[in-house]
């Protein structure tokens, strides 16, 4: 085995098809415990197999030596993708979590009432019918609990340490809950600016944020928006997100409060509150949440993109991606927003980006549709300044990058350790 030349794609991806149609037949149509697999996982996963290998021969994949995209080989898998997100989608039983209805949601400043899209990541949903497939973790005490809030969290959260935190361009992608469509770009203001609190649009001005998506007040927090403190095991009430004000007091509605503390690694103006959880009696890294591997909605969106790109855009695609809007409370897409494939990708992509959030999937969707340059700018270009809500520059990504850096983006390195091994595994040719 330390000898074998490497194998061709075509033939690993078949394999991999061939173990997962195994598995479509073998297991039962529902999972026998939380963490296992039924039916619909391995068909939803064999339609995912099928959507990559459909992408990279559409889109192409010139940074994999020997590969050569094949339009007809496209159209088939796309077709069998279809076909298996289909079957998960009818044959089975399944729901998105609460029939996908959106809930009550608290006003601006209160999180009293969250909506049902904040409960789907909590463990008190462990084993909701939404999940196809799942990671699970033990609670208290178990020693294989997960980190969520330690890594999302403010050290009010248990003293978690906010080591990861949303991009400031996200909170555009949430659109308006009367419209069904974008909002004015949010203005980027520094807080000493006379009207930065009250100014039409401002990114500090809690008003700006109004009637969004309701997918918005349950995974991020924005200025002056509250969430519930948990120190040693115990609710420790109310704390209000202020960027940059860490642990100081403020009265917010002539109550006393003590802000949000952001261990000084935050610098998008945002953090999470989707995956934190709202209860005691768990210390930061001791979660017992059930990690969706394979969730109903990204079916329901890789179905409509898989159909798209045979046909164009279809009615039950489009009540679909019109189910995912729902739970966000938003209104059902309008008809230019599906006039042709293009402009209904745009739709599907958009419900990915907000829905998906934060779950892994961005990434991976950017490299099968080949569309890093697209999201972000081309080779040898002053690159993207990201910033925060503040105005200021943070990072830049992409500063005059190479052709070489974007095909680095698009295939994994081989580890040198597994070359040492095997001479005759070759490496791929933009880590050369």
């Amino acid at each position: 085995m330390e000898h074998i030349t490497r194998t061709p794609l075509k033939q690993v991806k078949d394999l991999i098809y061939e173990d997962f149609t195994y598995a479509s037949e073998k297991l039962p149509d529902q999972i026998p415990a939380l963490g296992r697999a039924a039916k619909p996982a391995a068909l939803a996963f064999r339609g995912k197999l099928q959507l990559y290998w459909a992408c990279w021969n559409n889109f192409g994949w010139p940074e994999l030596d020997g590969f050569t995209p094949d339009k007809e080989e496209a159209r088939k898998a796309y077709i069998g993708a279809a076909d298996d997100f289909k079957r998960v989608i009818n044959d089975f039983g399944l729901t998105l979590f609460r029939n996908g209805e959106p809930g009550e949601c608290s006003g601006l400043g209160d999180a009293s009432v969250l909506p049902n899209y904040f409960d789907l990541f909590l463990p008190t949903s462990n084993g909701n019918p939404e999940v196809i497939m799942c990671f699970t973790h033990g609670g208290q005490g178990s020693g294989q609990g997960e980190s969520l809030m330690r890594a999302m969290g403010g050290r009010q959260l248990q003293n978690s340490q906010l080591q990861v935190y949303p991009r400031y361009e996200i909170a555009d992608r949430y659109q308006s809950t009367i419209t069904g469509d974008f909002c004015d770009p949010l203005i980027p203001m520094h807080p000493t600016a006379p009207d930065a609190r009250s100014a039409e649009n401002s990114a500090l001005n809690p008003e700006s944020y109004k009637d969004r998506d309701y997918r918005m007040k349950a995974s991020i927090l924005w200025d002056y928006e509250m969430i519930m403190g948990i120190i040693d095991f115990q609710y420790a009430g109310w704390v209000p997100y202020i960027y940059k004000t860490w642990t100081a007091p403020v009265i917010i509605n002539g109550v006393e409060y003590v802000t949000y503390t952001g261990h000084g690694t935050v610098n998008s103006g945002y953090v999470y509150r989707k995956f934190l959880r709202n209860y005691p009696g768990q210390d930061r890294a001791s979660g017992d949440f059930a990690w969706p591997v394979m969730r109903l909605a990204d079916v329901f969106l890789m179905y409509a993109e898989a159909t798209n790109e045979i046909n164009g855009p279809q009615p039950d695609a489009i009540e679909l991606v019109n189910k995912i809007r729902h739970r966000g409370n938003l209104p059902p897409l309008k008809p230019e927003k599906y006039t042709d494939k293009n402009a209904f990708f745009e739709a599907i992509e958009q419900e990915r980006i907000v829905e998906l959030l934060g779950e892994g999937q961005r990434a991976f969707d950017l490299r099968r549709w080949r569309a890093i340059e697209r999201a972000w700018v081309g080779p040898y270009s002053p690159g993207v300044w990201c910033i925060d809500a503040h105005g200021s520059q943070i990072t830049r990504y992409f500063n005059n990058a190479s052709e070489r850096t974007y095909e680095q983006c698009y295939i994994f390195r081989i580890p040198p350790a597994e070359r040492d091994r095997n001479p005759n595994l070759t490496q791929n040719r933009p880590w050369m």
